[in-house]
């Protein structure tokens, strides 16, 4: 009889595959599993010009691949103790394959929205598998915080480079040319996975019975109705649209219908247990206190690069460069700090929060200060550093009473908080609020623009005698002057609204701090992640009752 050899060799592999090409390979496995997407949303100039598509429409679509990446986690162990790391990276990859050249060839919302889901939990399943894979390897003590660190961090560099790959080959080639590559990429993937892996399991297959099914269907049903609601809600005019009333109706009946699942069903999808757990409030509070950080990045800033800066996509891409190297920083401190100084949590939430405060009080006291982009390096570092810092400590501080049988489903739960609703929300509010900020300076400015006002008439008359200079006419050269004027209103209003905004952001920062000091996390810990055996031992026993 054939000795199975140790795990850390990756056994999945032939015996003819040296280690380090095995680690190698998983690693980038991983990497093209997140830079497969249906949505780039650095895209979206290009998308709302050459596909007539709205911006909410490819947030919609973002939205939608979250939303399939978060009600995957619980059926991520029945995957694994199923199929063989060969059956699943080449299942994923050929579901990538389709759902990226669906993108390619069609512009109708309903299917992309569904491709979008499906490649969201594809992507979620590959990268899973390929981790996991080695995760005796990232941490031969099996420590969550360890492993979170490098998966996070890989995941959080994955997003952030692959939007800007999007941007170089949208410039250097065409806006299809960042799907093509990828369709090609997990086209190679297959090949190697024939070529390089066996079919060889770590344990016993554990068939897929007892999976409530309609569960699923209906926790992603109700996400997929609150998707629509909060990002359409603004364009639509809220519930003044029918299709908003419908989707409020839609949400309010799939979230009753959840409930009565949850409570009547035999094997829920996620069971009520999972909602009352201690250290899962704790690290759900974590989430939701960094969301409106990471909604107003996106929003208020991102209309202050583009509006007040007026950067193109390039640059923007330049500045996301220095958040993808503060993410590596963060997960290198992180990795360092539950490998070797396993600190209280208390103090590694407080760096996390205080980077990202900081980022927004710098933003709130040089805004309008500098002409360029250069101002903004720093907080975007600091932004990234403080992201990673966050999602690691929260993922290891959860594991403190979750039980093996809900482990999944607590993930899930995390990523409805991170992914599926709790930046969709914030983020829907955050920019309804900067659009009536921005009205309001919008009227204020301009209500004090008379013959009286020296900077005005000076912008006035320096733009009409420059289009006079220029050959144009009188009547050509006022035009020219009042879209100068209007222009650099609607600039100042932007630039106001956003500073404002910071400095609430700033103040909401140094609160967050404050509560931190107050609330008690316990002791720090060190919870191993269980073997396959293990694992399979308790499916077994939670499935046959």
């Amino acid at each position: 009889m054939r000795t199975v050899p140790p795990i850390h060799t990756i056994i999945a592999f032939k015996s003819f595959v040296p280690r380090t090409v095995r680690i190698l390979l998983f690693l980038v496995f991983a990497f093209i599993f997140q830079f497969s997407n249906t949505a780039y949303l650095t895209l979206t100039g290009t998308f709302t010009g050459v596909n007539q598509l709205l911006k909410e429409d490819l947030n919609f679509l973002y939205q939608m691949t979250m939303v399939g990446v978060c009600f995957i986690y619980p059926l991520l162990f029945r995957f694994k103790l199923r199929f063989t790391s060969q059956q699943l990276i080449i299942g994923c990859s050929i579901v990538v394959i389709i759902m990226m050249y669906t993108m390619t060839v069609t512009d109708a919302i309903p299917i992309l929205a569904l491709a979008s889901f499906f490649i969201g939990a594809a992507k979620m399943l590959g990268t899973f598998e390929t981790l996991v894979s080695i995760q005796l390897i990232i941490t031969p003590n099996k420590d969550y915080g360890v492993f979170f660190s490098v998966a996070l961090g890989i995941v959080l560099l994955s997003g952030q480079i692959s939007g800007i790959t999007a941007i170089g080959f949208n410039y250097g080639y065409d806006w299809k040319a960042i799907y093509y590559i990828m369709i090609a990429l997990n086209a190679l993937m297959i090949l190697l996975v024939l070529l390089l892996l066996r079919h060889t399991r770590l344990v016993k297959k554990f068939p897929l019975y007892g999976i409530d099914w309609w569960g699923y269907f209906l926790w992603s049903s109700l996400f997929t109705a609150v998707t629509y609601l909060f990002t359409y809600g603004q364009v639509l005019d809220w519930f003044h649209s029918e299709k908003i009333r419908s989707a409020t109706w839609l949400s309010l009946v799939f979230a009753i219908l959840v409930i009565i699942r949850m409570f009547t069903a035999r094997r829920p999808y996620i069971k009520a247990r999972v909602f009352a757990i201690k250290s899962v409030h704790i690290g759900i509070l974590m989430i939701l206190l960094l969301q409106p950080f990471l909604s107003a990045s996106g929003t208020v800033l991102g209309s202050f690069t583009t509006r007040v800066l007026q950067m193109d996509d390039i640059n923007t891409g330049l500045l996301n460069w220095w958040i993808a190297l503060g993410i590596l920083i963060g997960a290198i401190f992180s990795y360092y700090w539950f490998l070797k100084i396993n600190g209280p949590f208390k103090v590694f939430f407080i760096i996390a929060f205080s980077s990202l405060t900081c980022s927004y009080m710098i933003l709130y006291f040089v805004l309008g200060s500098y002409g360029d982009m250069q101002f903004l390096i720093i907080p975007y570092l600091l932004r990234g550093f403080g992201n990673m810092l966050l999602f690691a400590g929260v993922g290891k501080y959860v594991t403190r009473d979750v039980g093996l049988d809900i482990f999944t489903q607590v993930l899930c739960y995390l990523a409805m908080a991170r992914n599926a609703l709790g930046s969709l929300i914030p983020s829907s509010l955050i920019a309804y609020a900067e659009y009536w900020r921005t009205r309001d300076y919008h009227y204020k400015i301009s209500s004090k623009i008379d013959n009286f006002n020296q900077i005005a008439l000076d912008l006035y008359q320096g733009m009409h005698n420059k289009s006079i200079s220029g050959g144009s006419s009188t009547a050509e050269a006022s035009i020219a002057a009042s879209k100068a004027l209007f222009s650099k209103i609607n600039q100042q209003a932007v630039l106001l609204a956003g500073r404002e905004i910071f400095g609430l952001l700033t103040c909401w920062g140094i609160a967050v701090i404050l509560l931190l000091l107050s609330i008690h996390f316990g002791k720090p810990f060190i919870r191993q992640i269980p073997t396959w055996k293990r694992l399979r031992i308790v499916l077994s026993k939670m499935y046959s009752k």
